[in-house]
C-alpha cells in the first residue's frame, strides 16, 4: 500500500457486462540477445539483477523492459517459493500494493469518460454517512491526493492489525473521526483512504464488486488473464510468496487482510500482463490520450506549486526526461512500473522481499537501456548547519540501536512515525553501525527544512530524507537502498 519512491519507509502519510475493449497494439516478441547487442547488454543486465538480489537478501524477481512497443526484457531471476525451490518467471504473480492505484485511477476515469461521473463531484453526491467534514472534498482531490483525508495506515498502531479482516465501513470509522489535515486541494499528503474511497465510488456507481468491474472493463479485455483482485484463499497459479529479511534470517511476510488495501493496493499481476497494460496505455485502448494527459499532469496546489502526482501515478522529471511511474510496498513484497516517456521505454519490476529493491531495479535497468537515465555518482555539498546533521546522525545511531526520543519529533510524527521505528528496530539493527553520514541536499520550504543524506553502515547504505518543521522537530524519514 505504500507510496513509490521510498524502499523502507518511515515517512509520514506513505505506508498501503461492460463494453468490450481490445488492445489495438499487440507486443512484440523478446529479443534474443543477439538482436539486442548494440542496443544494451543483457548480460550485463542479468548481472546487475542477480547482485543486487544477493545483496538485499530478495529470493525472486521478475522483470519486463518494453522499448519503443518492442518486448527487449521478460523473465524471472531467483525463487517464487523458496521452500519448494519453485523458479521466478515472467509468469509469477506478485502482490503488486500501490501499483494498483494507476488501475483505480483509470477505471475512473473511464465511468467519467461513460458519463457517469464527474472529476469535480463532491463525495456526498457519490457515498452516503460520510463525516461532514469530508462535504468538499472532490473525486478529483482523491485522485491526486489533495483531500487532506487521513490515510488510515497511519492510524496509530495499525500495522498491528494486519491480518484483521476489516468492513469498508470500519476502515472509514479509522478516521471519520478526525478534521481533515488541511483545506481539499492546498496540500499533497499520500492517502490510502482516499483511493479505498475511488473503490467503494466505482462499486456504487457500476452496481458491482470492484473485482468485478475491473475484470469486465479492463483485464478481460485486454487479455491481462493472470490480474485479479487478491484473495488469498484462491488457488492462484503460479503465486509467490512474500519474505522479508530481518537483518539475519529470511522470513515469510506477515500476512495482510486483502479487505485492508482493497482499491488502494489489492491487485495482484505478472510482468507479462503488465506488458498488456502498457501496450493499452500506449495504444489508448482503454483511455484517449486527452485523458491520459489527465493521469499524468501533477496536481496545482492551492498554496502554489505543484504535487508531483497526477492521478495514480508519480509525475516527475529525471535529469529533463519525463517520467510517469507508481510503486507499491506490502509485506512480502515491493514492487515498480515506470514509464519513461520521452525515451518511449517502460520497466516494470515485480518482488517478492519487501526490501524495496524494486524501485532501486527500476532505475538502475532504465540506465542501462538509456544511459542518459543512469543515476550519476553521489555528490556531497558543503554543510552549512553541522550542528543538525550531527543531532539527524544521532537519531539514527540510535534507531539502529532500537532507541528513540520522541522529544525530536513532531507531535504528529511522534504519534505515527515513533511507535514505526520501534516496531522496525530488528531491521534497522541489522545494518549494523554507521560509518558515515553526509550531506547530499538541503532544501528550505515553507514549511521547514529538507535534507538528504547517505549513510553507509557496516551491512547497508542508503539514502536517507528528513523533513523538519521551521522549529526544526522531525516530521518525517525515508529510507532507500542508495544502490
Amino acid at each position: 500500500m505504500n507510496s513509490t519512491t521510498a524502499a523502507i519507509l518511515l515517512s509520514l502519510g506513505i505506508i498501503l457486462g461492460g463494453s468490450a475493449v481490445q488492445a489495438q497494439q499487440t507486443p512484440r516478441p523478446a529479443e534474443t540477445a543477439s538482436q539486442a547487442a548494440g542496443v544494451v547488454d543483457l548480460a550485463g543486465v542479468d548481472a546487475y539483477v542477480h547482485e543486487l538480489m544477493a545483496k538485499r537478501h530478495v529470493p525472486g524477481v521478475s522483470i519486463a523492459v518494453v522499448r519503443e512497443g518492442r518486448v527487449v526484457l521478460s523473465k524471472g531471476y531467483g525463487l517464487a517459493n523458496v521452500e519448494l525451490s519453485a523458479p521466478a518467471t515472467e509468469r509469477t504473480v506478485y502482490q503488486l500494493a500501490s501499483v494498483t492505484k494507476m488501475f483505480t485511477a483509470t477505471a475512473i476515469l473511464m465511468l467519467v469518460k461513460d458519463g457517469k461521473l464527474a472529476l469535480d463531484d463532491k463525495l456526498p453526491e457519490r457515498l452516503g454517512d460520510l463525516p461532514a467534514a469530508w462535504d468538499k472534498v472532490t473525486i478529483r482531490n482523491l485522485l491526486n491526493h489533495t483531500s487532506g483525508i487521513k490515510s488510515y495506515t497511519a492510524v496509530a498502531d495499525f500495522a498491528k492489525t494486519m491480518r484483521k479482516d476489516y468492513t469498508r465501513r470500519e476502515i472509514l470509522d479509522l478516521v471519520a473521526k478526525d478534521p481533515l489535515q488541511f483545506p481539499s486541494g492546498e496540500k499533497f499528503e499520500y492517502s490510502n483512504t482516499g483511493y479505498f474511497l475511488l473503490g467503494m465510488i466505482i462499486e456504487k456507481v457500476a452496481g458491482k464488486p470492484y473485482g468485478e468491474f475491473m475484470s469486465e472493463r479492463i483485464f478481460r479485455p485486454l487479455g491481462m488473464t493472470e490480474t485479479r483482485v487478491n484473495d488469498l484463499r484462491e488457488i492462484v497459479p503460479n503465486r509467490a510468496q512474500g519474505y522479508e529479511w530481518d537483518g539475519k534470517t529470511l522470513k515469510n511476510g506477515e500476512y495482510v487482510s486483502p479487505t485492508q488495501p482493497f482499491a488502494a493496493g489489492m491487485l495482484v499481476s505478472t510482468v507479462r500482463d503488465l506488458v498488456k497494460w502498457d501496450a493499452a496505455l500506449a495504444s489508448h485502448a482503454l483511455l484517449d490520450e486527452a485523458s491520459l494527459q489527465q493521469m499524468w499532469t501533477p496536481a496545482t496546489l492551492g498554496k502554489g506549486g505543484e504535487a508531483g502526482y497526477g492521478f495514480g501515478w508519480e509525475v516527475s522529471k529525471e535529469d529533463g526526461h519525463r517520467v510517469v511511474l507508481h510503486g507499491g510496498g506490502i509485506p512480502g513484497f515491493s514492487t515498480q512500473l515506470s514509464r519513461y516517456l520521452d525515451d518511449k521505454l517502460t520497466v516494470i519490476v515485480l518482488t517478492n522481499s519487501e526490501s524495496g529493491l524494486a524501485s532501486v531495479l527500476a532505475k538502475g535497468i532504465a540506465g542501462r537501456f538509456v544511459p542518459a537515465l543512469a543515476e550519476k555518482p553521489a555528490v556531497t555539498i558543503a554543510d552549512p548547519d553541522e550542528t543538525t546533521t550531527k543531532r539527524l546522525r544521532g537519531v539514527i545511531e540510535a534507531a539502529v540501536k532500537g532507541e528513540v526520543d520522541p522529544e525530536r519529533f513532531t507531535d504528529q510524527a511522534r504519534e505515527k512515525l515513533v511507535p514505526r521505528i520501534k516496531e522496525d528496530k530488528e531491521r534497522l539493527a541489522g545494518f549494523g553501525a554507521l560509518k558515515s553520514f553526509v550531506l547530499r541536499e538541503r532544501k528550505e520550504t515553507p514549511e521547514g527544512l529538507r535534507l538528504s543524506y547517505r549513510a553507509d553502515f557496516e551491512n547497508e547504505s542508503l539514502k536517507i530524507g528528513f523533513s523538519l518543521d521551521k522549529a526544526g522537530k522531525i516530521q518525517g524519514i525515508g529510507l532507500q537502498p542508495a544502490d
